[in-house]
């Protein structure tokens, strides 16, 4: 087709513009905060999703993916968040499921290797949520190196916002989870007081967020200490149960391995497992957490006689 001179000089004028804006800009970085944004807006399509099995052999390559897009955008919340959350899914869901199992064949030394695994990745996501806090507040790191009660001052200082609990939620959970797998060690135990405290926080912007995740983070966290309160447990988890009308089986699912067991009750035990069990799909926005609860739940029904 013939163009005019003027066509082909406004075209060429139209294509030297273009260059010279994308060399003022950095395209590796506008293409992985705009891929970025579209992880953000998929990802309660991977937590509605069905299949454990099939969703447990993804998660590994996103989290590779997730890693390659922050090395581009290492400032990026968005991926700092789901890289992050990817990192606690993938050492609960499985890896920890793994370990569980590993434990109950006494397979102990397997299972060493498995906790070591989960261990890792729990750290990194500590680390990726502490980066997330941090860019927001960069005293964080000399708030952590304070007493627990002048952590938990600052912390109602410095964040007051209701969408500051998705971010302080991961960071304590991440935290007491890296805790969680290192019992052995007696300095990471001290810190779950502080890994409680941005949990706590959380609760107070929030309680609702992530069907009441840090609720039962703290029923769990509070249930694992030594000399933890069990009554004060307890009434974390049925907070967690009423304000998710129990539909979130997560909750049932850690009240039944941390308070039943530990309160040594077989009955409550078999009446939160069974619930698991017998639930069908009571929050589809949550379908995958329940199918994995589910999977759980089968493995403590099949040896609650270790467990008690």
């Amino acid at each position: 087709m013939h163009q005019d001179p003027l066509s082909r000089r406004l075209r060429s004028a139209i294509g030297v513009i273009c260059i010279v804006g994308l060399g003022g800009c950095d395209v590796a970085k506008f293409t992985a905060d705009s891929t970025a944004g579209l992880f953000t807006r998929a990802a309660p399509a991977f937590e509605s999703y069905w299949d454990y099995d099939l969703a447990g052999e993804a998660l590994p390559a996103t989290v590779v993916q997730f890693e390659g897009i922050l090395r581009v955008v290492p400032d990026n919340e968005a991926i700092l968040a789901q890289l992050a959350q990817a990192y606690i899914a993938y050492a609960y869901g499985w890896v920890e499921a793994d370990v569980e199992e590993l434990e109950f064949e006494s397979e102990y030394e397997e299972a060493d290797i498995q906790r070591q695994r989960a261990r890792i990745m729990y750290l990194r996501a500590l680390d990726l949520t502490r980066h997330w806090v941090r860019l927001h507040n960069p005293d964080v790191d000399l708030a952590v190196k304070s007493t627990v009660d002048d952590l938990e001052t600052w912390l109602q200082e410095a964040f007051i916002d209701k969408v500051d609990a998705e971010m302080l939620l991961w960071h304590g959970y991440a935290w007491g989870s890296y805790i969680n797998t290192a019992k052995d060690d007696m300095e990471a135990v001290a810190d779950l007081e502080y890994a409680k405290a941005f949990v706590a926080r959380s609760i107070e912007l929030d309680p609702d967020y992530y069907n009441a995740a840090g609720y039962t983070f703290m029923g769990v966290a509070t249930a694992s200490e030594m000399a933890g309160d069990m009554d004060v447990a307890k009434v974390y988890f049925e907070k967690a149960l009423a304000r998710t009308e129990r539909r979130a089986l997560q909750i049932q699912l850690n009240m039944a391995r941390y308070y039943a067991v530990k309160e040594g009750d077989r009955e409550l035990f078999d009446e939160l497992l069974t619930e698991v069990m017998d639930a069908e799909d009571p929050l589809p926005e949550a379908r995958l957490a329940n199918r994995m609860a589910r999977v759980r739940a089968a493995l403590y029904i099949e040896n609650a006689d270790q467990l008690f």
